[in-house]
Protein backbone atom coordinates (compact mmCIF):
# COMPACT_ATOMS: atom_id res chain seq x y z
CA UNK A 1 0.00 0.00 0.00
CA UNK A 2 2.71 2.41 0.89
CA UNK A 3 4.65 2.06 -2.24
CA UNK A 4 1.20 2.10 -4.34
CA UNK A 5 0.74 5.34 -2.58
CA UNK A 6 4.01 6.90 -2.91
CA UNK A 7 4.16 5.52 -7.08
CA UNK A 8 0.78 7.47 -7.36
CA UNK A 9 2.22 10.67 -5.51
CA UNK A 10 5.09 11.01 -7.77
CA UNK A 11 2.97 9.89 -11.01
CA UNK A 12 0.75 12.77 -10.27
CA UNK A 13 3.88 15.20 -10.01
CA UNK A 14 5.21 14.06 -13.15
CA UNK A 15 2.24 14.41 -15.10
CA UNK A 16 1.56 17.79 -13.39
CA UNK A 17 4.10 19.59 -13.57
CA UNK A 18 4.95 18.92 -17.20
CA UNK A 19 3.06 21.49 -18.17
CA UNK A 20 4.08 23.76 -15.09
CA UNK A 21 7.41 23.48 -14.30
CA UNK A 22 9.13 27.16 -15.17
CA UNK A 23 7.63 28.94 -13.07
CA UNK A 24 5.05 31.33 -14.11
CA UNK A 25 5.30 35.24 -14.54
CA UNK A 26 2.58 38.02 -15.76
CA UNK A 27 4.70 40.84 -16.03
CA UNK A 28 7.68 39.35 -17.62
CA UNK A 29 7.30 41.88 -20.96
CA UNK A 30 9.00 44.13 -18.38
CA UNK A 31 11.12 41.59 -17.33
CA UNK A 32 11.93 39.33 -20.46
CA UNK A 33 15.45 37.51 -19.37
CA UNK A 34 13.26 35.26 -17.30
CA UNK A 35 12.60 33.52 -20.17
CA UNK A 36 15.16 34.12 -22.85
CA UNK A 37 18.96 34.73 -21.52
CA UNK A 38 19.07 36.66 -24.97
CA UNK A 39 17.83 39.59 -23.91
CA UNK A 40 19.71 39.87 -20.72
CA UNK A 41 20.39 43.59 -20.05
CA UNK A 42 17.83 44.48 -23.34
CA UNK A 43 17.27 47.57 -21.51
CA UNK A 44 20.31 49.18 -21.93
CA UNK A 45 20.20 49.75 -18.14
CA UNK A 46 20.95 47.98 -14.88
CA UNK A 47 17.33 46.74 -13.39
CA UNK A 48 17.14 44.32 -10.52
CA UNK A 49 13.22 42.94 -9.87
CA UNK A 50 11.70 41.52 -6.79
CA UNK A 51 8.67 39.38 -7.92
CA UNK A 52 6.17 37.78 -6.07
CA UNK A 53 3.67 35.38 -7.45
CA UNK A 54 0.50 33.46 -6.03
CA UNK A 55 -1.71 31.47 -8.36
CA UNK A 56 -4.70 29.48 -6.66
CA UNK A 57 -4.98 30.70 -3.61
CA UNK A 58 -7.92 29.22 -3.00
CA UNK A 59 -6.66 25.81 -3.61
CA UNK A 60 -4.55 24.56 -0.67
CA UNK A 61 -1.01 24.07 -1.96
CA UNK A 62 -1.40 26.08 -4.98
CA UNK A 63 1.98 27.67 -6.88
CA UNK A 64 3.80 30.17 -5.02
CA UNK A 65 6.87 32.04 -6.60
CA UNK A 66 9.23 34.05 -4.81
CA UNK A 67 12.13 35.45 -7.68
CA UNK A 68 15.19 37.89 -7.23
CA UNK A 69 16.68 39.38 -10.73
CA UNK A 70 19.42 41.64 -11.68
CA UNK A 71 20.77 41.96 -14.87
CA UNK A 72 22.45 44.64 -16.84
CA UNK A 73 24.47 45.53 -20.31
CA UNK A 74 27.92 46.46 -20.66
CA UNK A 75 27.90 48.68 -23.72
CA UNK A 76 31.70 48.94 -24.64
CA UNK A 77 31.34 44.78 -24.86
CA UNK A 78 28.01 44.51 -26.55
CA UNK A 79 27.20 41.66 -24.03
CA UNK A 80 24.50 41.40 -21.12
CA UNK A 81 25.32 39.73 -17.77
CA UNK A 82 22.35 38.50 -14.87
CA UNK A 83 21.37 36.58 -12.00
CA UNK A 84 18.03 34.91 -11.44
CA UNK A 85 17.32 33.65 -7.99
CA UNK A 86 13.78 31.89 -7.49
CA UNK A 87 11.72 29.87 -4.95
CA UNK A 88 8.68 28.30 -6.64
CA UNK A 89 6.28 25.90 -4.55
CA UNK A 90 3.69 23.55 -5.63
CA UNK A 91 1.66 21.58 -3.26
CA UNK A 92 4.82 19.12 -1.53
CA UNK A 93 7.12 20.19 -4.62
CA UNK A 94 9.57 23.15 -3.80
CA UNK A 95 12.29 24.04 -6.27
CA UNK A 96 15.50 26.30 -5.42
CA UNK A 97 16.69 27.78 -8.82
CA UNK A 98 20.03 30.28 -9.18
CA UNK A 99 21.22 30.82 -12.67
CA UNK A 100 23.94 33.01 -14.08
CA UNK A 101 23.10 34.76 -17.45
CA UNK A 102 25.48 36.07 -20.46
CA UNK A 103 23.96 37.49 -23.50
CA UNK A 104 26.09 38.88 -26.59
CA UNK A 105 24.84 41.50 -28.94
CA UNK A 106 25.76 41.50 -32.80
CA UNK A 107 25.01 44.54 -34.37
CA UNK A 108 24.06 44.19 -38.43
CA UNK A 109 23.73 47.69 -39.04
CA UNK A 110 22.12 50.96 -37.70
CA UNK A 111 18.34 49.30 -37.35
CA UNK A 112 19.30 45.94 -36.83
CA UNK A 113 20.91 43.59 -34.60
CA UNK A 114 21.21 39.59 -32.96
CA UNK A 115 21.73 38.86 -29.86
CA UNK A 116 22.63 35.42 -28.43
CA UNK A 117 22.08 34.05 -25.10
CA UNK A 118 23.01 30.92 -22.51
CA UNK A 119 21.45 30.36 -18.67
CA UNK A 120 23.72 28.17 -16.56
CA UNK A 121 22.91 27.21 -13.54
CA UNK A 122 21.27 24.46 -10.94
CA UNK A 123 18.19 23.52 -9.28
CA UNK A 124 17.71 22.12 -5.74
CA UNK A 125 14.25 19.96 -5.56
CA UNK A 126 12.61 19.41 -2.49
CA UNK A 127 9.95 17.01 -1.47
CA UNK A 128 8.55 17.47 1.21
CA UNK A 129 5.59 14.65 2.45
CA UNK A 130 4.52 16.01 5.70
CA UNK A 131 2.88 18.51 3.56
CA UNK A 132 0.41 15.61 1.98
CA UNK A 133 -3.10 15.32 2.78
CA UNK A 134 -3.57 11.06 3.54
CA UNK A 135 -5.72 9.24 5.53
CA UNK A 136 -3.28 7.45 7.77
CA UNK A 137 -1.27 10.12 9.49
CA UNK A 138 0.31 7.54 11.48
CA UNK A 139 2.43 6.32 8.28
CA UNK A 140 5.97 6.44 8.92
CA UNK A 141 6.60 7.04 5.04
CA UNK A 142 4.94 10.28 4.84
CA UNK A 143 6.59 11.91 7.41
CA UNK A 144 10.18 11.15 6.85
CA UNK A 145 12.88 12.85 5.69
CA UNK A 146 12.23 15.52 3.10
CA UNK A 147 13.86 14.38 -0.18
CA UNK A 148 16.38 16.19 -1.86
CA UNK A 149 17.94 16.14 -4.72
CA UNK A 150 19.94 18.77 -6.95
CA UNK A 151 20.56 19.02 -10.81
CA UNK A 152 22.63 21.06 -13.23
CA UNK A 153 20.38 23.40 -15.73
CA UNK A 154 21.16 25.35 -19.03
CA UNK A 155 18.61 27.62 -21.07
CA UNK A 156 20.00 29.03 -24.74
CA UNK A 157 18.37 31.86 -26.40
CA UNK A 158 18.23 33.93 -29.42
CA UNK A 159 16.59 37.38 -30.30
CA UNK A 160 16.40 38.90 -33.52
CA UNK A 161 15.99 42.91 -33.56
CA UNK A 162 14.66 45.01 -36.47
CA UNK A 163 13.79 48.75 -35.58
CA UNK A 164 10.94 48.73 -33.08
CA UNK A 165 10.40 44.87 -33.19
CA UNK A 166 11.57 41.71 -31.76
CA UNK A 167 11.78 38.31 -32.45
CA UNK A 168 12.77 35.59 -30.10
CA UNK A 169 12.99 31.97 -28.87
CA UNK A 170 14.41 29.86 -26.33
CA UNK A 171 15.14 26.38 -24.76
CA UNK A 172 14.89 26.71 -21.23
CA UNK A 173 15.57 23.48 -19.35
CA UNK A 174 18.17 22.43 -22.37
CA UNK A 175 19.80 19.57 -20.33
CA UNK A 176 16.45 17.45 -19.70
CA UNK A 177 17.64 15.90 -16.81
CA UNK A 178 16.10 13.34 -14.64
CA UNK A 179 16.00 13.66 -10.88
CA UNK A 180 16.09 10.90 -8.98
CA UNK A 181 14.78 9.91 -5.86
CA UNK A 182 15.94 6.40 -4.39
CA UNK A 183 15.22 6.63 -1.02
CA UNK A 184 12.28 4.77 -1.08
CA UNK A 185 10.70 3.66 -4.84
CA UNK A 186 13.89 3.47 -7.15
CA UNK A 187 11.20 3.86 -10.12
CA UNK A 188 10.40 7.26 -8.68
CA UNK A 189 11.99 10.40 -10.67
CA UNK A 190 11.13 14.08 -11.35
CA UNK A 191 11.94 15.17 -14.86
CA UNK A 192 13.21 18.51 -15.76
CA UNK A 193 11.36 18.61 -19.24
CA UNK A 194 12.65 20.23 -22.40
CA UNK A 195 10.58 23.67 -23.00
CA UNK A 196 10.76 25.68 -26.04
CA UNK A 197 9.43 28.91 -26.16
CA UNK A 198 8.74 31.98 -28.76
CA UNK A 199 8.08 35.47 -28.81
CA UNK A 200 7.72 38.64 -30.98
CA UNK A 201 7.00 41.65 -29.36
CA UNK A 202 6.29 45.55 -30.96
CA UNK A 203 6.75 49.14 -29.86
CA UNK A 204 4.25 51.47 -31.76
CA UNK A 205 4.76 55.17 -30.77
CA UNK A 206 1.12 56.22 -31.62
CA UNK A 207 0.94 59.50 -30.00
CA UNK A 208 4.26 61.68 -30.03
CA UNK A 209 3.28 64.85 -28.64
CA UNK A 210 2.53 62.56 -25.67
CA UNK A 211 4.69 60.04 -25.48
CA UNK A 212 2.41 57.67 -25.55
CA UNK A 213 3.21 54.29 -27.04
CA UNK A 214 1.22 51.02 -27.74
CA UNK A 215 3.67 47.64 -27.20
CA UNK A 216 1.82 44.12 -28.38
CA UNK A 217 4.12 41.30 -27.43
CA UNK A 218 2.85 37.50 -27.68
CA UNK A 219 4.90 34.53 -26.13
CA UNK A 220 4.46 30.68 -27.09
CA UNK A 221 5.19 27.75 -24.51
CA UNK A 222 5.55 24.21 -25.99
CA UNK A 223 6.69 20.74 -23.78
CA UNK A 224 5.61 17.45 -24.73
CA UNK A 225 2.83 15.88 -23.32
CA UNK A 226 1.42 18.93 -22.81
CA UNK A 227 -0.78 21.29 -24.76
CA UNK A 228 0.55 24.48 -26.87
CA UNK A 229 -0.15 27.32 -24.53
CA UNK A 230 0.25 30.86 -25.48
CA UNK A 231 0.26 34.74 -24.26
CA UNK A 232 -1.04 37.76 -25.35
CA UNK A 233 -0.55 40.98 -24.26
CA UNK A 234 -1.00 44.97 -25.10
CA UNK A 235 0.27 47.86 -22.73
CA UNK A 236 0.01 51.68 -23.12
CA UNK A 237 2.88 53.11 -22.19
CA UNK A 238 3.42 56.68 -21.13
CA UNK A 239 7.03 58.11 -21.01
CA UNK A 240 8.41 55.01 -19.76
CA UNK A 241 6.74 56.73 -15.86
CA UNK A 242 3.31 54.18 -16.11
CA UNK A 243 2.37 51.40 -17.73
CA UNK A 244 -0.91 49.82 -18.08
CA UNK A 245 -2.33 46.46 -19.58
CA UNK A 246 -4.11 43.65 -20.56
CA UNK A 247 -3.47 40.35 -21.69
CA UNK A 248 -5.06 36.39 -22.27
CA UNK A 249 -3.88 33.41 -21.52
CA UNK A 250 -4.70 30.34 -23.74
CA UNK A 251 -7.27 28.09 -21.80
CA UNK A 252 -7.04 29.77 -18.63
CA UNK A 253 -7.25 33.53 -17.62
CA UNK A 254 -7.45 37.15 -18.66
CA UNK A 255 -5.39 39.60 -16.75
CA UNK A 256 -5.10 43.56 -16.13
CA UNK A 257 -1.72 44.81 -15.15
CA UNK A 258 -0.03 48.04 -13.95
CA UNK A 259 2.90 49.73 -13.34
CA UNK A 260 4.35 53.32 -12.32
CA UNK A 261 7.37 54.97 -11.40
CA UNK A 262 7.29 55.73 -7.76
CA UNK A 263 10.95 57.55 -8.04
CA UNK A 264 13.57 58.28 -10.66
CA UNK A 265 14.75 54.38 -10.35
CA UNK A 266 12.19 52.78 -8.24
CA UNK A 267 8.80 51.10 -9.64
CA UNK A 268 6.24 48.84 -8.53
CA UNK A 269 3.45 46.69 -10.76
CA UNK A 270 0.60 44.45 -10.64
CA UNK A 271 -1.32 41.95 -12.54
CA UNK A 272 -4.42 40.01 -11.60
CA UNK A 273 -5.47 37.18 -13.65
CA UNK A 274 -9.26 36.96 -14.32
CA UNK A 275 -9.61 32.79 -14.44
CA UNK A 276 -12.16 32.15 -17.61
CA UNK A 277 -12.14 28.34 -17.17
CA UNK A 278 -14.46 26.56 -14.47
CA UNK A 279 -11.71 26.54 -12.65
CA UNK A 280 -12.59 29.79 -11.21
CA UNK A 281 -15.17 28.84 -8.70
CA UNK A 282 -12.47 27.39 -6.22
CA UNK A 283 -9.30 28.55 -7.17
CA UNK A 284 -9.92 31.86 -5.85
CA UNK A 285 -7.13 34.72 -6.89
CA UNK A 286 -4.01 34.78 -8.65
CA UNK A 287 -2.31 37.70 -8.79
CA UNK A 288 1.50 38.90 -8.88
CA UNK A 289 3.55 42.22 -7.67
CA UNK A 290 6.53 43.27 -8.30
CA UNK A 291 9.40 45.87 -7.44
CA UNK A 292 11.74 47.64 -9.41
CA UNK A 293 14.92 49.47 -9.08
CA UNK A 294 16.91 50.93 -11.73
CA UNK A 295 21.01 51.60 -11.00
CA UNK A 296 22.01 54.98 -12.18
CA UNK A 297 20.01 58.27 -12.98
CA UNK A 298 16.82 57.22 -14.90
CA UNK A 299 17.13 59.30 -18.52
CA UNK A 300 14.00 61.35 -19.64
CA UNK A 301 12.80 59.56 -22.53
CA UNK A 302 13.43 60.54 -25.90
CA UNK A 303 12.20 60.32 -29.22
CA UNK A 304 13.92 59.30 -32.82
CA UNK A 305 11.72 58.85 -35.81
CA UNK A 306 9.17 57.44 -33.03
CA UNK A 307 11.16 55.13 -30.74
CA UNK A 308 11.87 55.35 -27.67
CA UNK A 309 15.87 55.17 -26.97
CA UNK A 310 16.88 52.46 -24.74
CA UNK A 311 14.04 49.84 -25.07
CA UNK A 312 15.45 47.35 -27.83
CA UNK A 313 18.62 49.24 -28.77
Amino acid sequence: MKKIFLSTVFAALVLSTSAQQLPLYSQYAFNPFLYNPAMTGISGETNAFLIHRSQWAGISGGPVTNAFTIDGFLEERNTGLGLNIFNDVQDINERLGIYASYAYRLKINDDMHARFGLSLGFLDNRLDFSRAVVSDNNDPMLFGQIQRKSALDATVGGMFAWKDLRVGISVPQLLGQQVKYQTYDTRSFYELNRHYMGSVGYRWMFNETNQLTLEPTALVRWVQGAPVQYDVNAQVNWKDFAWLGVSYRSNYAVGANARIRLWNSLSAGYAYDFIITPLRTSAGISHEFMLGYTFGKVQAASTSGGHVRGKYD
